[in-house]
């Protein structure tokens, strides 16, 4: 068991030393829109997002109407962001990658329809970090 925490200990830090390799993270990621057309982000309530080593509370987000917010905390000690990725494994919405204790507000418009949502960091997503954001009309 030890050995294994090491092991994701050392993984863990490696992941926090990738800038900008990994992480398909969009450059107007926390914009009011990602798909082009503008919203208002007051139109949206957050949905406040936690993720830590290694897990999404909630993994399963529901959102109705299509401007989706996300408030998102890293209340884990490793660096990571939380992404969502429609079916054709597209970024429609993405923090940046932050750091303990950081947080950011994503807002976008986005159709309804089945979403995936992980880190994009190296092994977070097969380490736990995952769920789906089911946009409802």
């Amino acid at each position: 068991m030890k050995r294994l925490l090491i092991a994701l200990a050392i993984v863990a830090a490696g992941c926090g030393q990738t800038t900008g390799q990994s992480s398909p993270t969009p450059s107007s990621a926390s914009t009011a829109s990602q798909s082009g057309s503008s919203i208002d982000p007051s139109a949206a309530t957050p949905i406040a997002v936690t993720v830590k080593d290694f897990s999404l509370d909630p993994a399963d987000i529901t959102a109705n109407g299509s401007a989706v917010s996300m408030a998102v905390t890293n209340a884990g000690p490793t660096i990571h962001n939380v992404t969502v990725r429609n079916a054709t494994g597209a970024v429609v919405m993405a923090t940046k990658n932050l750091r303990e204790g950081e947080s950011e507000t994503i807002t976008a418009s986005i159709p309804a329809g089945t979403y995936t949502v992980l880190c994009t960091l190296p092994g977070h997503e097969s380490l736990g970090i995952k769920g789906s954001l089911v946009v409802a009309p």
